[in-house]
């Protein structure tokens, strides 16, 4: 388990043998490390540098000769810290990048219908629709499942904070098995709530854009449909009206 969780920060699995001696032992030279490492002492300096930088280890030097020790298990927090820093920073760069992709790709046609298949692609195609919704508009779900907010609730969360930091409100209906997850949604402003009646579930839902419709499948695969249409998108918006007018609000 200490193995699995040292290469998913990022040591690899000398580094993590390394460490582990160090805590093991406490303060000492190479060569200790080495024996209850079993790593070879060829390695054992590029393994401890990278240990520095990533601050788990620290050194003193006694005597003229180099003696090591593992820093406090607070270190360990502090570099997932760090690693969360720094992936938001790259998280932040990407969406910007996309954005001006997507204005080189102002001259593409566009496909009035098109079929998207698996979780990737689903969230590509809601980042791209978002990204045609201006402040002031309203994004509308309909029939949101409680299989898709199991699945991929960090991700929902994210788009809605992004969503309501662009000015957009969102209306939502609920499937009726999904009060917990529809109850999540009622911390964002711009965001109104309802639940579909009478115990009706589906593992289909709808969301309505200002000029398209993306139908959502959470099925054993994921898939979606999406239909860039003005009227079209006008025609469900009015009957999501209806249903939104008939839906329970607690």
């Amino acid at each position: 388990m200490e193995a699995d969780f040292f290469k998913k920060i990022g040591l690899t699995q000398g580094e993590t043998k390394v460490y582990l001696a160090l805590l093991k032992i406490g303060e000492t030279t190479v060569g200790s490390i080495g024996r209850e490492s079993k790593v070879s002492k060829s390695k054992m300096y590029d393994l401890l540098d990278k240990l520095i930088d990533k601050g788990l280890v620290n050194y003193i030097i006694c005597d003229g000769v180099k003696r090591f020790s593992p820093n406090s298990p607070q270190s360990i927090i502090d570099l997932v810290m760090k690693q969360e820093y720094e992936l938001n920073k790259t998280k932040i760069q990407a969406q910007q990048l996309a954005k001006e992709l997507r204005a080189q790709e102002q001259h593409k046609p566009i496909r009035i219908a098109e079929i998207i298949e698996g979780v990737q692609g689903l969230k590509a195609i809601r980042e791209e629709l978002l990204c045609t919704l201006a402040k002031g508009d309203e994004f509308l779900v309909l029939g949101a499942p409680r299989v898709a907010n199991e699945k991929w609730e960090a991700w929902f969360l994210d788009f809605h904070k992004r969503r309501e930091a662009q000015g957009i409100g969102m209306r939502i209906i609920y499937n009726s098995n999904a009060r917990e997850y529809g109850e999540k949604r009622r911390q964002f402003r711009k965001t109104q709530v309802r639940y579909l009646t009478n115990n009706m579930i589906s593992p289909v839902w709808l969301d309505i854009y200002t000029d398209a419709v993306l139908f959502v499948f959470t099925l054993h695969q994921t898939l979606a449909i999406v239909i860039r249409n003005k009227e079209l998108a006008q025609s469900f918006k009015a009957y999501f009206d209806i249903i939104w007018q008939t839906s329970a609000g607690t």
